[in-house]
């Protein structure tokens, strides 16, 4: 057998077993790689987390030690606002972050506008226009307008003249 010939069946081989090789790392690769994909699996299902918002003003009762009782009575009382300034409640819009989602004119970019707002409040409950308000900054979540959903957080934090400044600014833009 000429040495050419032995020389090409070597090559033959080496090729063969190169492919080999080349197939069975593929292999073992694909397997590392398939092996290392996590599946997302949820160990507890979702609780819902919904507290019950306190009315305002009620904090201070809270940290002075006040009984229940003596908070549900507060909470009862219907609260009367300081007279507003609507350059201050215009200074808390931009503040605590209203801009985002409420439009001075009648734009709706997340929630409504707040042209003409004070009129539309005071028209969709039993209640007056300024409590319509008050409900809506402090607990977004008990009145939802048509065509909205309940993403706003609640500022029940805000003091009573806080309240009464933004409800005067969105009375100012009527």
């Amino acid at each position: 057998m000429p040495i050419a010939r032995l020389s090409f069946k070597r090559v033959e081989k080496s090729r063969g077993r190169i492919a080999a090789a080349s197939l069975i790392v593929l292999l073992l690769a694909s397997i590392v790689i398939a092996g290392c994909t996590e599946v997302p699996n949820p160990t507890a299902t979702p609780v819902a987390f919904d507290p019950t918002p306190a009315a305002p003003g009620t904090r201070d009762l809270v940290l002075a030690g006040a009984s229940a009782a003596d908070i549900a009575a507060f909470a009862a009382e219907p609260i009367v606002l300081p007279e507003g300034n609507a350059s201050n409640g215009e200074a808390l819009h931009t503040s605590l972050g209203c801009a985002a989602c409420h439009s001075v004119g009648d734009d709706v970019i997340v929630g409504p506008g707040w042209k003409g707002l004070y009129t539309r409040a005071g028209e969709r409950t039993d209640l007056g226009a300024e409590d319509y308000l008050v409900q809506s900054i402090t607990k977004p979540s008990k009145f939802i307008a048509e065509g909205f959903t309940n993403v706003m957080p609640a500022f029940d934090y805000l003091s009573d003249q806080e309240l009464a400044d933004l409800i005067a600014f969105v009375k100012a833009n009527e």
